[in-house]
């Protein structure tokens, strides 16, 4: 990867100036009107932002959707960022707003997984398909922190911000979180062994 990356000149002369700055120095510029800014905070986030929209959804077309209703937000919403505070807990709270919004307006779970769900969820690192259906089981409440941590690398601190929640209430939907996933992976390799 690194090594296409040297190769291709387009991308040689993009790595100096876009991947040095920070996130917010990017926010910043692309509030002041520099689109290659703000299509390269797009490209820092989209892999995420996709991996969190198709864990939600568990359909690719409707991920696909909703990962560009997230940066349509996050662009006309720019403004309204406070640049003295940190950029990555404030987008996650418009991306987790932007989701409930949008399965409340568009998109019933699926009852099954589907098989793109399935074939998407190794590379979004869900782990089996059966952890996928897991996770689409857990109430929303719990549901988003889990997203949030564990695919959007967000810290403790940064859910608790996103999620208007203190640090303890996270924690504790975690630690529900897992041990329902748990309970639900182990029911499902029982009714495996059982088969």
């Amino acid at each position: 990867m690194h090594a296409q990356a040297a190769v291709d000149p387009r991308a040689m002369s993009d790595a100096p100036r876009s991947e040095a700055l920070p996130a917010g120095q990017l926010v910043r510029q692309a509030t002041g009107g520099d689109i290659d800014d703000f299509e390269e905070l797009i490209r820092r986030l989209q892999r995420r932002v996709y991996g969190f929209a198709f864990q939600h959804l568990r359909d690719r077309h409707e991920a696909h959707d909703l990962t560009q209703e997230i940066f349509v937000r996050l662009y006309r919403n720019l403004g309204r960022y406070d640049l003295d505070r940190p950029f990555e807990p404030w987008f996650w709270k418009l991306a987790a707003n932007t989701t409930i919004n949008y399965r409340r307006k568009r998109v019933p779970l699926p009852a099954e997984p589907t098989e793109d769900a399935v074939d998407l969820s190794a590379s979004l690192h869900a782990h089996d398909p059966t952890l996928v259906e897991a996770l689409a089981q857990l109430d929303p409440s719990y549901r988003l922190p889990i997203l949030l941590h564990y695919y959007a690398d967000l810290s403790l601190e940064q859910v608790s911000r996103t999620l208007n929640l203190s640090v303890p209430a996270v924690k504790s939907r975690l630690h529900r979180a897992r041990a329902q996933l748990r309970n639900s992976l182990a029911e499902a390799e029982e009714f495996e062994a059982s088969r």
